[in-house]
Formats: structure tokens, C-alpha cells, sequence
């Protein structure tokens, strides 16, 4: 499992909009809304890939301006995992 921790800043006065269509995605919770125009949340996802994928699809999020990935704790990840057992 990839938990990542992601800022996302929107158009101000947007936030709440974009934190709705964003809640209801699969192994997506937003956690904090700030200012109506910053949201923090995670994205829980079985790869790195898949992590990535999910995040893809914020972008064309009506609002959306900047995605930053702050946090990723990759350590289940199974390539990761794969790459660890070969050194």
C-alpha cells in the first residue's frame, strides 16, 4: 500500500467545490480545507503507479490549479519491496 500526502491549491473561493468531486474517488480523503483555497489530503493506492495515476486525474478538477505531492510512504510498494530482496 503507497500513502501519499498531496497540497492542492485552487482558484480561491473553489476549494469546496474541488474537495467534493475529490471525496468521493476511491482511496482519496481530503483531511483539511484552508482559506478556500488550499485542501490537504491522501491517496491510498496498491503501487507508486497507481498513486500517480489516481493523481493524474485532479487536473482537470474544475479549480485546480497546482497538485504537490508532500508526503509518500512507498515501503509495501511491491517493486520496492522486489528491488529490496535483490540487493
Amino acid at each position: 500500500m503507497v500513502i501519499s500526502g498531496i497540497y492542492i491549491e485552487t482558484v480561491p473561493g473553489m476549494a469546496n467545490e474541488a474537495a467534493e468531486v475529490l471525496n468521493k474517488m476511491d482511496g482519496v480523503e481530503v483531511h483539511h480545507i484552508e482559506d478556500d483555497y488550499k485542501i490537504i489530503l491522501t491517496v491510498e493506492a496498491e503501487t507508486i503507479h497507481a498513486s500517480y495515476e489516481i493523481a493524474e486525474t485532479f487536473k482537470p478538477i474544475n479549480g485546480v490549479l497546482t497538485i504537490c505531492l508532500a508526503y509518500s510512504n512507498f515501503e509495501e510498494e511491491p517493486a520496492y519491496q522486489e528491488a529490496a530482496v535483490i540487493q
